[in-house]
Order: C-alpha cells, then sequence, then structure tokens
C-alpha cells in the first residue's frame, strides 16, 4: 500500500477516536453566566418502582404508584367478584389490614369485572381498605398478573419485592408480609 493510504487512515482513526472519546467525557464545563447546579433535594424515586395507574373504584379516587404510596410498604391484591378463592381471601386480607393499621398499606384492586358484582362483594365481605379497579386488564398486564388471586408485595421505596399467585391464607399472608416487607405482624 501508498504511504499516502496509510497516513490517511491514521488520521481517520485518530479523529473517529477522539470523536468518541468527547462523547464518553463527562462535560465538565457549563455555559457562561450560568450557575452550578444544585444537587436534587427531596425524596428519590427507586428507578425499580412500581409505575402504574388504576381506576376508582365505585366512584372513589383512582390510585397510582408509586405516587400515592404512603412511605410505607403495600400489599395489592387483585380479585374479582368471579373468584371463589378470591371471596375466601377478602376477610383474611381485611382482618390483617386492621392489625397491621399504620405500618403497612392495603389496596384491593377489582380486575377485570363487572362494577356492581364488584361492589356487591366488597360490602358483603366488609373490606374497609382502599380499593381500586383495574376493569379493562392494562394495569394488571402490566404488572404480569395471570391468575386471580394474586398478591403482590410492594415495599416503601415502591420496588415489588414479592409475589403470591393463589388463595392465602391468615398464616401464608403473615409469613409473606414478614418474609418480603419485614414486618411483623
Amino acid at each position: 500500500m501508498a504511504t499516502g493510504v496509510l497516513d490517511r487512515r491514521r488520521v481517520l482513526a485518530a479523529g473517529a477516536a477522539l470523536l468518541l472519546l468527547a462523547a464518553c467525557a463527562p462535560a465538565t464545563t457549563r455555559p457562561a453566566g450560568r450557575p452550578p447546579q444544585a444537587p436534587p433535594t427531596g425524596p428519590r424515586r427507586d428507578p425499580d418502582a412500581v409505575r402504574v395507574r388504576f381506576d376508582g373504584f365505585a366512584g372513589g379516587p383512582g390510585f397510582s404508584l408509586p405516587d400515592d404510596l404512603a412511605g410505607r410498604p403495600l400489599v395489592v391484591n387483585f380479585w374479582a367478584s368471579w373468584c371463589t378463592p378470591c371471596r375466601k381471601e377478602m376477610p383474611v386480607l381485611q382482618a390483617l389490614s386492621q392489625q397491621l393499621r399504620g405500618r403497612v398499606d392495603f389496596l384491593g384492586v377489582d380486575y377485570l369485572d363487572q362494577a356492581g358484582a364488584a361492589r356487591r362483594l366488597a360490602a358483603e365481605t366488609g373490606v374497609t381498605y382502599r380499593l381500586a379497579a383495574d376493569p379493562r386488564g392494562r394495569a394488571g398486564a402490566e404488572l404480569g398478573i395471570t391468575g386471580l388471586p394474586t398478591t403482590l408485595f410492594i415495599d416503601a421505596g415502591g420496588v415489588l419485592v414479592g409475589r403470591r399467585v393463589g388463595e392465602l391464607d391468615a398464616r401464608r399472608l403473615r409469613e409473606a408480609i414478614g418474609g418480603y416487607l419485614r414486618v411483623e405482624p
């Protein structure tokens, strides 16, 4: 090869290397007249936090994660009026939500259900913890819900730390809360 061709290739390679270094190097200068930016203050959101919005239940307000998280761990139970194990599980969730009030929050999500039937079931079972709805299954799809009942365990930072599919009795629910959320019932 001619010397001129090799020289051009070296120049091109050196130029490409300089461009790559410039693109990867952190910026250390700021435009003239702009003060340095202070680091952000306030609570930082975990990048792994669950981000999903549920519709309101029976005309109530909706619920957003992690925005509506009260800084406490959260048990999210997906249920439907047509689900027999869900019907049996709801009083267990209600009792434990009362026992853990102020330490763990509970959210029941009516999933792919008819609103009237869902309202009747909530009234029959005496549920007082917060309820939301997912009538089209969008939030459930984002969270990987494949069967009912499904219970999710979300830590105080909004990160999904556990999942149980199927009916939970009182003992198994307590164990899951203790194991996933590190809260002793």
